[in-house]
């Protein structure tokens, strides 16, 4: 018998679990297997770090540039003031978090989740673990085992529409200027990243690249059409994963709460999770150890939502095609726009959306 129950073991459930377990909630953290690396870029801005009191340690490199590069070659370099992109790898990030949980006394379980059902108000699950079942009760469960999440599934909730991306480490080598390259790049075009970006990430190691499409049967299209235009002679292993489009209708079924990527929350446009999926996960925990679990939903809209929508209006507005997307870049050349959006990546600054509302081309386009 447990308080909570947290299904998944990444960067939201790992989170959730140590900030109840530091509460002196029972909990128990279950993931199917602590050993898997979930595909990513791994970046995360250093507010993180700040915000949910995380060593430095865990930073495998810090990104103080970045680049993004139009469709026509259009090239903004941008110097991160007041903060940078932390990279970490995220076998290495994820485990160290799971750790933390388990210092502040929560339990983990390396079982596999099959099913849940609901007696009063209780709730059950039932997990394989070394062969066996087991089956678990708790006061409430937080799902955080991402978008495919089978906790939805089990509840016969739908599943979160995602984009598909591609994934491949590269050697240094494989590039002309990789071995000087100290900036996470951006790079937009719909040849090589309809709707979406393709991106590359300089790692301790090596180099993280990437694009993505709603469209899984064209990545492999895509990413030749980048590695072209990038001038990558080099091949890496590749991985393919979704990233949620869009936020669950809601947060909270009964006594379950969603996080992270089994909740959507991944911010339209940029496509940044890390940040979103530890700070849903504390703020479920947080509800639940209130007492007022029901709070959750309504304290991330009340911070989140309104910038969530904003973004998602501006993916469909600029990621509609290449004369758009260079509209975005001539925006971008205004150095006040470019100053909100460094506190937005940066610090997280609510007041971007303020700011974005009141600007001319935003009042022009569509809901």
């Amino acid at each position: 018998m447990y308080d909570v129950i947290v299904v998944g073991g990444g960067p939201s459930g790992s989170i959730a679990a140590r900030t109840l377990a530091q509460a002196g909630v029972k909990v128990l953290l279950v993931d199917k297997d602590f050993r898997r690396v979930k595909p990513c870029g791994g970046a995360t801005p250093s507010k993180s770090f700040e915000e949910f009191n995380l060593p430095l340690s865990a930073i495998s490199r810090e990104i103080k540039v970045i680049s993004v590069i139009s469709p026509l070659g259009y090239r903004i370099d941008r110097q991160l003031n007041g903060g940078y992109f932390a990279m970490v790898q995220r076998g290495m990030f994820d485990r160290f978090l799971r750790e933390q949980a388990q210092k502040a006394g929560g339990d983990l379980a390396e079982a596999e989740f099959l099913r849940i059902r609901q007696e009063g108000r209780k709730i059950h699950i039932t997990v394989i673990e070394n062969g066996r079942e087991r089956n678990i009760a708790a006061d409430f469960l937080i799902a955080a085992d991402g978008i495919n999440s089978r906790t939805a599934g089990a509840l016969g909730l739908k599943s979160l529409p995602g984009v598909y991306t591609l994934q491949e480490e590269v050697e240094m080598q494989a590039a002309e200027d990789f071995q000087r390259l100290t900036a996470c790049e951006f790079w937009f075009a719909m040849s090589h990243a309809p709707n979406f970006y393709s991106w590359v990430f300089p790692k301790k190691d090596c180099i993280d690249i990437g694009t993505g499409s709603v469209d899984g049967k064209t990545l492999k299209v895509l990413m030749k059409n980048f590695k072209a235009r990038r001038r990558i002679s080099g091949e890496g292993r590749q991985i393919v994963y979704r990233l949620p489009l869009k936020q669950r209708d809601s947060l909270i079924h009964g006594n379950v709460l969603f996080v992270g990527d089994a909740a959507g929350l991944v911010m339209p446009l940029s496509y940044e999770g890390i940040y979103y999926a530890m700070y849903s996960g504390r703020m479920a925990a947080e509800a639940i150890i209130s007492g007022m679990p029901g709070d959750y939903e309504k304290q991330w809209n009340k911070k989140f939502r309104r910038q969530f929508k904003i973004m998602e209006r501006l993916k469909k507005y600029f990621f509609k095609n290449d004369k758009r997307i260079e509209q975005m870049f001539y925006i971008h050349k205004r150095e006040n726009v470019q100053e909100a959006s460094m506190r937005f990546w940066l610090e997280k600054d609510t007041g971007i959306s303020s700011f974005l509302s009141c600007l001319d081309f935003f009042k022009k386009i569509p809901s």
